[in-house]
Order: structure tokens, then C-alpha cells, then sequence
């Protein structure tokens, strides 16, 4: 299955700058199979290391380039040349490879290397790791995209289609074809194995073993992470997000048992893994939004929408009868859409996520997610059913004085002029602003129209 990342590497291994690329992201992403098919592509020979299995500490202990590569082709029995693709893989199971990628970036710039780790934040978080900064390059990897997963299927016009916004004639056919598409990538999600398997089978409830496979996987890594924190509540926390996505995170409502401290190093324990995306309040005050974020005001949503429908507990029934309610109850569309703007940057940045909030005595606003495209402040409302109010978008334009917003829901797309009235700062204020709405599975390319 292709990934839109091989783009990428196919700049990075043309490049004349080309330094060590490092593929950051969480468990069963598809970073190994990434790379092994890129190499495919480039008729590059393959030269696989995978640290977990064999951390051969001595052949990175050497702080010469040259005599690294020497060690690995008599380990390995294989000759590394310019048409040698080195693919150092789970690479956090060995810091002192970390360290040795600047002198393979000085001494041997000829070999391509590509790194990757699972979790490679813990290793890369730790100051007693020399890292070689200014030799290597990130690349950051999230699951498959619902347009990704589109073409894995064979489905290019319905993909070319989403490119193709017409506010004034929709086609109904593109959009009751990919509304189908789009309930059937949120029950088996963009994990690549679990795509692989729905597609291979012809059936979506073959994601299910998928599913169950990476969630006990990624459970019995909890003992991997930093060992002060325990993996109970870790735990705690990993089982409550699925349940409460994009809900502002209440340490208290996750346990009472355990103090915030504890909670909140699970939490942060699980974004370093790439397992929770949080998203931070912004004030919504100027660009960059992360300026003005409150690091203690946040909301946190999963790694990826088909993992969090199987810990969930809702099964294909319930999509496949039109079960909106139960649906919507969850968050399902807030959190599909969380996942593909956490990773909108071309795998450039590490996913961030902001969203805004203003609490109130009597009432509170919040919208659902901010971002910036081109300089630009974008607001953005996710509403899994047909309609719902936009009562804090409306407050949220009278605060920044924003021109347009953008709506995210199951109908066709639209634009329209709309003029109210805002109570704001004890008076009332006329808006005016265009909404433009779109379907929920068009958010990964509706920054073109922006």
C-alpha cells in the first residue's frame, strides 16, 4: 500500500543535503514497511538492523563513520555501497546508535540511512543522550490517511473527487459513495495492518484481530516507558481516553485513587508514545497559536479513530444500521478529524492540536479546533450529525474578528452568509461571517480552499 510519505523520502534520497532520516511515530504506523517498500521502489539493496532483536552495542561505540558501516557489513555479511539503503530499525533499543548517526552523517554521506523507533520520544527526551544535532533529519509518521486508505482500495475517481470542491452543484453520487467509504474507514481506521486486512478479506470485521493484536502490543509496552511511572496508571489512562475523546481532561474523573501528578505523567507518557493527541487550549490571540496555549487547560484524543471504536465497545452493527446517536455520543467524527489535522504538515512537524475555550459562570464556549494555514488564524467545528448550533463559533469570530469559519458534518458541501447577534462583553454585537461546510471526510484537503 502506497503512503503519501514516499514522496518525501524519494526528496530526501535525491537531495544533495541529504542527511540521516530519522521516522518517528508510534507502534504499527507502517514506518518498517515504509521504508522497505521505498527501497523497493528505488531498486536500493536493503540492508535491514532491527536493534530490538540484536542491539549489537560495540558496532556503535566507534565514533568513526567508516568503521560503524565496516562493522556492520562483516556482521551482517553484506557490502554496503551508495546503492545500499541502511535501515536501522527500533533504533531507541540502542542510545548509542542515536549518538553514532552524526559520524555516518560526516564520514560516509554516500550511504543513505534511514532510522526508526517506536519509542524513540523517551530516548530522544533523555539528557544524557548525545544527540547529533544538525546531521539528521525527522520524518513524522501517524496512520493511514482516509485518502491514502482510499487509493490502498483502488478507489482513485472517488479520491480525485475530493479535490474537487463544487459548493454551488455537489456531486451526490461522490458523496453518498464516499459517505459509505468514510463510516467504513472509521470502524477499521488507517493502522496499516488492519487496512490490509479488511481489504485482503473484503470485510471491515477483519480488523477486528487487528485491533486486539496492536492494543495488547501497545499495552505491553506500558513497562517500557519510563520506570518511575507505573503501568497501571498508564493503564487508567490509556483505557480512558477512547471513551472521552476531545473532553477536557479532568485528572479526577480518570481516578480518584491516583494523584493529578501521577495522571498527568501517564498522560504525558502516552503523547510521548504517539498514542495521545492531545490538543491545548489557545487563547486565540495571535499566530503562532502555541504562544498562548494554557498547558493545563487540554483534551486528548486517540492515536487513531478504528482502535479507538474497538476499545470503545461499538461494533459494526452499529454503523452499519445507521446508529447516529450511539455514534455521535462518542466523538467518532471529532476524533477522525483530530488525526489527520494532528498530522496536516506532511510529516514535516510533530502533530499538535489546539483547540479554544472560554469558561463562563453560567455557560462556556468552546470550538472544537484552531489552526493556522499561511499565516491565518482557521476555526473549525466538527459536528457528527446532520445540524447543531454555532453558538461559540459565533463567539469565537466576535473575539478575533475573523471573516470565515468552517464546518465539518455528514452533509454536502455549502457556503453561506451568515449575520447575528453576540453578547460579548456586556453588549450585543453584530456579526458577519461565511460558513463553509464540508463533509467530515473532506478535512484533509479542505486546507486548499482555505
Amino acid at each position: 500500500m502506497k503512503r503519501f510519505a514516499e514522496a518525501h523520502l524519494n526528496n530526501w534520497l535525491d537531495s544533495d543535503r541529504r542527511k540521516v532520516l530519522v521516522i518517528r511515530g508510534a507502534r504499527q504506523v507502517g514506518k518498517s514497511t515504509l521504508v522497505r517498500n521505498f527501497a523497493a521502489s528505488r531498486n536500493k539493496e536493503l540492508l535491514e538492523i532491527n536493534l530490538e532483536q540484536f542491539p549489537a552495542v560495540s558496532i556503535w561505540q566507534s565514533m568513526q563513520g567508516k568503521k560503524i558501516i565496516r562493522e556492520i557489513e562483516l556482521t551482517k555479511e553484506q557490502k554496503i555501497t551508495p546503492d545500499t539503503l541502511l535501515f536501522i530499525d527500533e533504533i531507541q533499543n540502542c542510545p548509542a546508535a542515536l549518538s553514532a548517526l552524526r559520524y555516518l552523517n560526516e564520514e560516509t554521506p554516500e550511504i543513505p540511512v534511514i532510522a526508526a523507533g517506536s519509542l524513540l520520544e523517551f530516548v530522544l527526551g533523555d539528557e544524557e543522550i548525545s544527540m547529533p544535532v544538525g546531521r539528521i533529519s525527522y520524518y513524522h509518521l501517524g496512520p493511514m490517511s482516509f485518502r491514502e486508505v482510499m487509493l490502498a482500495r483502488n478507489k482513485e475517481i472517488l479520491e480525485e473527487s475530493m479535490h474537487e470542491i463544487d459548493f454551488a452543484s455537489p456531486s451526490l453520487s461522490a458523496f453518498n459513495n464516499l459517505k459509505e467509504y468514510y463510516k467504513e474507514y472509521i470502524f477499521t481506521g488507517g493502522m496499516p495492518e488492519a487496512v490490509q486486512a479488511g481489504i485482503a478479506e473484503d470485510s471491515v470485521l477483519a480488523s477486528r484481530d487487528v485491533h486486539r493484536s496492536i492494543i495488547s502490543t501497545y499495552k505491553d509496552d506500558f513497562g517500557k516507558y519510563k520506570k518511575r511511572i507505573s503501568p497501571e496508571s498508564i493503564d487508567m489512562v490509556f483505557n480512558y481516553i477512547p471513551l472521552h475523546l476531545g473532553q477536557k481532561v479532568k485528572y479526577a474523573n480518570i481516578s480518584r485513587e491516583l494523584t493529578s501528578s501521577r495522571l498527568k505523567e501517564a498522560v504525558d507518557a502516552l503523547v510521548k508514545a504517539r498514542i495521545a493527541l492531545p490538543a491545548y487550549h489557545s487563547r486565540c490571540s495571535g499566530i503562532p497559536l502555541k504562544s498562548t496555549i494554557n498547558p493545563g487547560v487540554y483534551k486528548l484524543y486517540f492515536l487513531d479513530v478504528g482502535l479507538s471504536v474497538y476499545m470503545s465497545g461499538l461494533g459494526w452493527d452499529d454503523f452499519a444500521n445507521e446508529n447516529t446517536a450511539l455514534i455521535n455520543k462518542g466523538n467518532i467524527s471529532e476524533q477522525f478529524a483530530a488525526q489527520h489535522l494532528a498530522y496536516r504538515f506532511d510529516g514535516l512537524e510533530p502533530p499538535e492540536l489546539f483547540y479554544w475555550l472560554r469558561e463562563g459562570k453560567s455557560t462556556n464556549a468552546e470550538v472544537d479546533f484552531v489552526i493556522s494555514n499561511e499565516g491565518k488564524l482557521v476555526i473549525i467545528e466538527v459536528k457528527s450529525g446532520k445540524s447543531g448550533s454555532l453558538r461559540s463559533v459565533h463567539q469565537l469570530i466576535a473575539k478575533t474578528g475573523l471573516k470565515t469559519a468552517y464546518r465539518f458534518d455528514i452533509n454536502p458541501p455549502s457556503k453561506k452568509k451568515v449575520l447575528t447577534s453576540v453578547r460579548s462583553k456586556d453588549e450585543q454585537r453584530e456579526i458577519e461571517f461565511e460558513l463553509v461546510s464540508c463533509p467530515v471526510y473532506m478535512i484533509e484537503t479542505f486546507l486548499n480552499c482555505c
